[in-house]
């Protein structure tokens, strides 16, 4: 059985099974279990630097709770769900039964989306939130294949708009 995960759903392969291929990039076929691993080491290694990040936060309040205990708190748990992630991942490929794949139909969107957030934070850092959130937006959009000028713009400004109205004005929580 294959998973898609960035097109359409298997049902519809197998309804219409003369779907042309789409273009950016062939289509990259893999062991669900053996992505299991990958993404959850990827993922526990996150948490590891989320947790060594926030040893970087001042504590300023004696006692249990302070501004670095939050990220800390949301690593441990990131961090143990990423390694129970990857341990069930290596128990199936080690058992060897009917492995599901999962096909990846444009890889090379899937990358730049994902450089795309690796890169996101340090935009955020360089540029602020508003400079760099609304053009990530619209470039993240059209890698994915939402080509529409028109709705692209209406909906990386209403996102800005939204996260204004609600952070800053709202919670009165200032965006960097």
């Amino acid at each position: 059985m294959t998973m898609n995960v960035d097109g359409p759903p298997a049902d519809a392969d197998e309804l219409q099974p003369s779907l042309p291929a789409p273009s950016g990039g062939g289509v990259i076929s893999i062991r669900y279990p053996l992505l299991d691993v990958i993404i959850g080491v990827l993922m526990a290694v996150m948490a590891l630097s989320l947790w060594i990040g926030a040893a970087y936060i001042e504590k300023t309040t004696p006692g249990l709770r302070g501004p670095a205990d939050f990220p800390r708190g949301i690593a441990l748990i990131f961090g143990t769900v990423s390694l129970l992630m990857a341990a069930r991942g290596v128990i199936a490929l080690r058992s060897g039964g009917d492995v599901e794949m999962v096909t990846f139909r444009q890889p090379v969107a899937v990358l730049i989306s994902m450089a795309l957030v690796i890169v996101y934070p340090f935009l955020l850092n360089h540029l602020g939130y508003y400079l760099a959130t609304g053009p990530w937006l619209l470039v993240l959009m059209f890698v994915t294949g939402y080509r529409k000028p028109l709705p692209m713009v209406l909906c990386a400004a209403g996102f800005l708009i939204f996260t204004k109205a609600v952070f800053e004005m709202l919670i009165g929580i200032p965006l960097p």
